[in-house]
């Protein structure tokens, strides 16, 4: 078998089972720190209920004197279409897709079926998928004309939202030489100054354990260090073994993994911190509810390659500024 010929098509359910839905969903998709919304009703609504203040009252024998409802925010996501195609070569595509298979220790060398094949193909399509919606999610802005420009991310958003007043983001900048700052506290202390600059709203939410601090690599890193030189032998030991995840003050603390793309694009910060609640920010697939959304893998013979397609909808946004801190470098002006 020297190339993969048999082309497959998804729509409808099986679009939804057995593509997008084990994608967005499980330990990989809670691990990015965000609310995801899958095929949810077309306008998706981000929603948030704030609990109702004092509704005790003295007790009488009779009558009705109702209290004000619990506050409702909403907001809804703007969905993008979105296209991604990948061409491989044979050869190329083969070899991957092989290589999958192999690595599975149940696998069956000696009679690989067409759902073999299938399940390898799909998980490598869906691999690619994820991490330019995860890149997107975040970096996305659509006046670009190059990269990561089919949906508006959460950085341009929340960055064009930070102000003074109390419905603004509160930003506190990062010094460019943030990285070769030999204060050994210095990215405690961007966490410290993120956590005294939230609303007193975000910081009501800490108990219900939903607060997170979404940070860029750089951050992260040099946190992780500082938490190296406390003499302590838990500190030790996390630093042979590593550590499955860092907090600050009982709040996770993120590494969304974007600097790679980051210092491709000058338009926006290179390092951020974001305080917030998961459910304040959300990314929106939707494969039910519009047409011509499907996945398409086929092998061109004129071309000899392998090629790949999906059409779908998403996109992302955030709900309340009040729920949101954040601490950011400086964008060089005509960058």
């Amino acid at each position: 078998m020297a190339k993969i010929e048999n082309p497959k098509s998804y729509t409808g359910r099986d679009l939804e089972t057995i593509f997008f839905r084990p994608m967005l969903t499980g330990p990989d998709a809670t691990s990015l720190g965000i609310k995801i919304m899958y095929n949810m009703p077309v306008p998706t609504t981000l929603q948030f209920w704030k609990r109702a203040g004092d509704i005790l009252q003295k007790y009488t024998a009779s009558g009705w004197n109702g209290g004000s409802a619990a506050t409702k925010y909403q907001k809804s996501i703007q969905l993008s279409k979105v296209k991604a195609e990948v061409g491989y070569s044979a050869d190329d595509y083969f070899n991957m897709v092989y290589e999958l298979i192999t690595n599975r220790s149940d696998v069956n060398l000696d009679d690989l079926s067409g759902t073999e094949l299938e399940a390898a193909e799909t998980a490598l399509f869906k691999e690619a998928i994820a991490e330019s919606i995860r890149a997107t999610m975040w970096l996305g802005d659509t006046s670009r004309s190059d990269t990561l420009n089919t949906f508006d991310g959460f950085l341009k958003r929340l960055t064009a939202d930070i102000g003074s007043t109390d419905t603004d983001i509160k930003n506190t900048t990062i010094p460019a030489s943030f990285t070769a700052n030999s204060d050994p506290d210095a990215a405690e202390n961007l966490l410290k100054q993120v956590w005294n600059n939230a609303s007193e709203l975000l910081k009501a939410f800490k108990p219900q354990g939903n607060l997170v601090y979404l940070v860029t690599s750089d951050i992260y890193a040099k946190y992780e260090e500082e938490l190296d030189k406390v003499v302590l032998e838990s500190a030790y030991l996390a630093k042979q073994n590593g550590r499955e995840g860092i907090s600050y003050r009982g709040i996770p603390v993120v590494d969304v993994q974007v600097s790679a793309y980051l210092s491709t694009l000058t338009d926006l910060p290179q390092s951020f911190i974001v305080l917030t609640d998961r459910r304040n920010l959300a990314l929106a697939v939707n494969t039910a509810d519009f047409p011509g959304t499907e996945v398409r893998m086929w092998y061109n013979p004129d071309q000899m390659e392998n090629r790949q397609r999906a059409v779908f909808m998403a996109g992302c946004d955030y709900l309340l500024p009040e729920l949101v801190s954040m601490a950011t470098t400086t964008v060089t002006a005509g960058a």
